[in-house]
């Protein structure tokens, strides 16, 4: 039954269908929970389907059972490149020339990422000065009115601000309706997506504005802020907190179950 599993998600995977190999290769994961090279291929998979959370996520299960695991550690680092976590790939990388030794070209996309990643802490928001919060295109956009210096309010979403020693440790973005801000496009922050058709077509109130939120309060570029934000929304993320490039981003839950407001958050 396993090997026929196997050569089923492998047969997918080579012929395109990458999601059926992902539901395949789970399947065959519930047979042999503790083979790491199942995990691993589905990782694989989940990169061909552009759930590059959901895939960095895989190889990290395939670490868990076996560190030793090269292929799995490089796939992990390519993963979490590609959702903006330059610091974290190049953790991955580290640990990976650790193992093999010497690599020339690993040895240069290792120093590119550290690089990448220097860039990233200057540009945040978190981590930096609290005035720069006052500035920024997330809340010059958004402001409609300002209870307090850290506090900023549209009508469909609140930003919040917390610090330390006046650094920015804390950033949280409220909905005052997460599905009614899902149903409408946005016209404040700009960007669009592609319909079925391949139209491309505005983005709902809640992408835009979470994918700003991210950008600027991580410093990472809007394309790899976007595909975070895709992963928060897997259920298979659940709340968190989830570790990101030397912060902490997740949910936040307020209200009780007839008024719940979801939000996200960012942390040093």
């Amino acid at each position: 039954m396993l090997d026929e599993l196997l050569s089923q998600a492998r047969a997918a995977l080579k012929a395109g269908q990458a999601h059926e190999a992902v539901r395949l290769y789970k399947r065959a994961e519930q047979l042999s929970p503790r083979d790491p090279e199942l995990p691993h291929e589905r990782g694989l998979a989940l990169l061909e389907t552009g759930d590059v959370g959901l895939a960095a996520q895989a190889q990290a299960e395939a670490l868990a059972l076996d560190p030793e695991h090269t292929g799995a550690r490089a796939q992990r680092a390519a993963a979490l490149e590609a959702l903006g976590d330059d610091e974290g790939a190049a953790r991955e990388l580290d640990e990976l020339l650790h193992r093999i030794g010497p690599q020339p070209a690993l040895q240069a996309r290792y120093i590119g990422l550290g690089e990448s990643a220097r860039r990233a802490r200057e540009r945040r928001l978190l981590g930096n000065a609290v005035a720069r919060l006052a500035t920024s295109p997330l809340t010059t956009a958004l402001a409609r009115t300002i209870d307090d210096p850290l506090t900023f309010r549209a009508p469909f979403a609140e930003l919040r601000g917390h610090a330390e020693n006046g650094v920015l440790a804390r950033m949280e973005f409220v909905f005052e309706s997460m599905d009614a801000s899902m149903g409408r496009n946005d016209l404040t922050y700009g960007g669009s997506t592609e319909d079925i058709h391949g139209r491309k077509v505005p983005l709902d109130e809640f992408s835009a504005a979470g994918i700003v939120f991210f950008s600027e309060s991580l410093g990472i570029e809007t394309l790899r802020s976007r595909r975070l934000l895709s992963f928060l929304l897997t259920p298979e993320c659940g709340l968190g907190p989830h570790k990101f490039a030397g912060c902490k981003v997740g949910w936040t839950v307020s209200g009780d179950d007839g008024a719940r407001r979801y939000g996200l958050f960012s942390e040093t």
